[in-house]
């Protein structure tokens, strides 16, 4: 296949034209959408957004891991979507075809956690118009401007115990992780060694000791993620001391 649509090319440079563009993009995309759906849009149309975002984001890996496929690129050990950003992805339109908040207080920071880092620093090679440019800026940006969009159309807002209970789901997902690389020899999310390149990995200390440092990064990063509640959650602990005060 000769199109440039199916060349590796290798163009992607951090911070480089395309990068900022793609910022640029969830930025802008990121504020108006929500912003649309809070001040405009009616219950139905909310609903046919979110379905459309969900369908786009899970179609955009389901069609990636198609073309690998065909063009016999696929590696079994490294190519399925097990990291978290594809299996949120994928699982969207089951998840969140009628969005609910218990949902969500998950998603939330399974996203915007670990998917803001992809947005501002990808692991990317190929740049524009090859497939894994456009799938990977579909999922990542997709994943950041669903998640602001589901909170604000919504107003699915998560608490202190949404944050424990996304860690705690975490878990789940890691150790699910884990031991399908042991099945299958891979190293997705690298919880057996280190990627062979040089990543932010090599600063946390040698394997096992790693995966320590970064749940405790993980959890420091979801509770910089209740930031934008912090008035919400301070509200809302007034009134709960209030409600428990003798009259």
């Amino acid at each position: 296949m000769e199109s440039a649509f199916f060349r590796y090319n290798e163009d992607f440079t951090l911070f480089g034209a395309q990068h900022l563009v793609m910022l640029s993009l969830t930025a802008v995309i990121g504020v108006l959408l929500p912003l649309a759906a809070h001040r405009y849009w009616d219950v139905r149309q909310k609903l046919q957004a979110a379905r459309l975002l969900a369908l786009c984001l899970a179609l955009a890996v389901l069609g990636w891991t198609g073309i690998r496929i065909a063009l016999g690129d696929f590696d079994y050990t490294a190519d399925l979507p097990l990291d978290i950003c594809n299996v949120v992805a994928l699982a969207l339109p089951l998840l969140m075809w009628r969005p609910k908040y218990r949902v969500h207080e998950i998603l939330y920071f399974w996203i915007l956690a670990g998917t803001i880092q992809a947005v501002i620093t990808p692991h990317l090679y190929d740049g524009f118009p090859h497939f894994t440019f456009i799938k990977y800026w579909v999922v990542h940006s997709g994943l950041v401007i669903y998640a602001v969009y589901i909170t604000v159309a919504y107003r699915f807002y998560p608490g202190w115990k949404s944050l424990w209970r996304a860690f705690g789901y975490l878990q789940l997902y890691v150790l699910s992780v884990l031991i399908l690389n042991l099945l299958l020899g891979s190293n997705y999310v690298y919880l057996l060694s280190k990627p062979p390149t040089a990543s932010p990995l090599d600063y946390l200390g040698p394997w096992p000791w790693y995966l320590l440092v970064a749940e405790g990064l993980a959890l420091f990063l979801f509770a910089l993620m209740l930031l934008p509640f912090a008035g919400k959650l301070q509200r809302s602990n007034q009134e709960h001391a209030l409600a428990g005060q003798p009259e």
